[in-house]
């Protein structure tokens, strides 16, 4: 579908005269391709409809009776409708292994579409010989969005497979195909003439693509080989389990001695399964209150504790300070009704230190229904937290670094990202947001202005007034930021195109990119407006000096209720020393920062 895309677009653009020959052949191969996904499929019904879509955009391809733009879109649009499958599946599997192998194998597949979306637009402008404003932003929005998918590719491929990637950008292909998109996308002077062969750039882009076909298909064998052997695994301990039914069964329709045998026989077995639990988890049990009746090694081992020290103790003598009473309060409530608890704990060992593990907690009842004693079986996952943590810290810094090459495109420093984040903190604190929320508008917002990177050098640095033309241009970088992020499923992602998409609207519907009013604007892009206005007009830009503080507090207060929301308004001057001192502390000219940055 991807290179049907691309073929079409030269088809098109040339008005017919070129590659009909080659846009049949890649019809039947998508045709061929499409019908074995259909066999493999759930969504029949769907896809056949998918199917008879396609089929009457070709008559209207065959016909002329479309442009490059409604043809690049149409099947951009069939192709994330089919990608959607595998993105939604990364967020659904419990497996840690499949989890990030598939977040990996998705942000791969991402930046192959990105290369095809480039491939299909750069077709169609090769064709035609000249390039409109909708194809430019597509252009640019593809280029935005593979450089994104190959950051988030490097923080969740393994090193073999980041290594095979680097492989292929070391290519004399690659490199060539770089020079060209680099060409036409770092100037975005839509006057220049198109001089490319279609016809080799097609070929071009289709042997780099196929290069990550294979990275991408050594992904699918790898999640295959591990599905499968998890598969027999499971099939074996099933299979096991029903020996011992039918055995159970044989065996009760025998007499005397052999039914006592087989007692016997089941009470080892089980003490034999109570002793794989006890070397493979963490083991405890309590009685009704609580108290700890019982500890296995591997509970001492990981607590720090002897078992004397343990046992008669009650059980939160492991007790972390960072876990909320709600959390034990659901706990409690859930297994004195006779019911298990599933939940993940953080527990305080001896030294001090702090280990968390998945927690598994069954009543253990009588004979009469009513509750003996509590067991729980634990599984370690403090690495595994660990190194989530690691992943969020990485993520939150590349965001980071993402910001500053926006602000360093329009020769802003990055202290710029550093201040409007730490104003956005102070104003999501005293506006009342949660500290989830506080967090995640903190880190997203150094990425407002990410989509300048589709902004051209002579209208984003123009030291003189822009033309109503230029600020045009200037004003979609909202859009086009928001677009980079805005079909992400990441929580922090989607902050940012939220900040990206919405940092301009005013809260009297005046602003852009959608004329939102009050709260239709969400609170994340009324936040960071103030945050980014107030250091805006605080520092030297290439078309103004910095402005004096009086002058400032003016413009915010006859913007109360216009351009700002007068509720951040008044958190801003109620607590304007806050702000004042990160303003000198991440000065450009701070020592503080200088030491920073060094």
């Amino acid at each position: 579908m991807q290179r049907e895309r691309g073929i079409s677009n030269a088809f098109l653009g040339s008005k017919g005269l070129e590659f009909k020959k080659d846009t049949i052949i890649q019809r039947q191969k998508t045709d061929i391709a499409f019908h074995d996904f259909l066999k493999n499929n759930l969504n029949t019904k769907e896809n056949t409809n998918l199917m008879l879509e396609l089929a009457k955009f070709r008559k209207k391809i065959d016909c002329l009776d479309v442009n490059t733009v409604e043809l690049f879109d149409f099947y951009t649009t069939f192709i994330s409708k089919i990608q959607d499958d595998y993105l939604v599946m990364t967020t659904t599997v419990n497996d840690i292994f499949v989890k990030n192998n598939l977040q990996a194998f998705s942000n791969l597949m991402l930046m192959k579409e990105a290369l095809g979306q480039l491939r299909g637009a750069f077709s169609a402008v090769f064709s035609q010989k000249f390039i409109n404003k909708d194809l430019n932003y597509r252009i640019i929005h593809a280029k935005g969005m593979y450089d994104v998918s190959y950051f988030r590719f490097k923080a969740t491929a393994t090193i073999d497979f980041f290594k095979g990637y680097n492989k292929v950008l070391a290519s004399k292909k690659y490199k060539k195909l770089n020079k060209i998109i680099d060409k036409y996308t770092q100037k975005h002077n839509i006057k220049d003439k198109f001089i490319e062969n279609p016809a080799n750039w097609y070929t071009l882009s289709t042997d780099v693509i196929n290069e990550l076909y294979f990275i991408e298909n050594r992904y699918l064998e790898l999640l295959d080989n591990y599905i499968h052997k998890k598969y027999n695994d499971k099939i074996y301990e099933i299979f096991i389990v029903i020996a011992i039914f039918i055995f159970v069964f044989i065996v009760n329709t025998k007499l005397g001695l052999v039914i006592k045998n087989s007692i016997i026989r089941n009470i080892k077995l089980l003490n034999e399964y109570k002793n794989a639990v006890d070397r493979s988890s963490i083991v405890s049990k309590t009685n009704k209150k609580g108290i700890i009746t019982y500890v296995n090694r591997k509970f001492c081992s990981i607590s720090g504790y002897e078992e004397s020290e343990l046992l008669g103790k009650p059980h939160n003598i492991v007790r972390h300070s960072s876990m909320p009473k709600e959390a034990f309060k659901d706990m409690w409530n859930t297994i004195l009704n006779k019911k298990p608890w599933f939940g993940v704990v953080t527990n305080r060992a001896k030294d001090g230190s702090s280990y968390t593990v998945e927690v598994t907690i069954n009543p253990i009842l009588g004979p009469d229904g009513e509750i003996e004693e509590f067991i729980a079986i634990r599984n370690d996952i403090t690495d595994i937290i660990n190194l989530h943590k690691e992943i969020e810290r990485t993520q939150e810094d590349l965001i980071f670094r993402m910001g500053e090459i926006g602000e360093t495109r329009s020769k802003e420093t990055g202290n710029h990202v550093k201040r409007v984040a730490k104003y956005s903190e102070i104003l999501a604190r005293h506006y009342g947001l949660s500290q989830d929320e506080i967090k995640e508008l903190t880190f997203a917002s150094p990425m407002h202005d990410i989509g300048k990177v589709g902004i051209p050098d002579e209208i984003l640095n123009k030291p003189g007034k822009l033309t109503t033309q230029e600020w045009s241009v200037m004003k979609s970088h909202a859009t086009i930021g928001e677009g980079l992020f805005k079909d992400s499923e990441k929580p922090l992602l989607k902050a940012a195109a939220i900040i990206a998409g919405e940092h301009h609207e005013k809260y009297d519907g005046s602003g852009y990119p959608k004329g939102l009013v009050a709260d239709e604007i969400h609170i994340y892009g009324r936040i960071t407006a103030l945050a980014d206005v107030f250091d805006a007009l605080g520092s030297d830009r290439v078309y103004k000096k910095a402005w004096e503080d009086e002058r400032i507090f003016e413009l915010i207060r006859n913007e109360r209720g216009k351009h700002f929301d007068p509720k951040l308004v008044d958190i801003f001057f109620k607590h304007l020393d806050e702000f004042l001192e990160v303003r000198d502390f991440f000065s450009d000219k701070s020592v503080f920062m200088q030491e920073e940055n060094r």
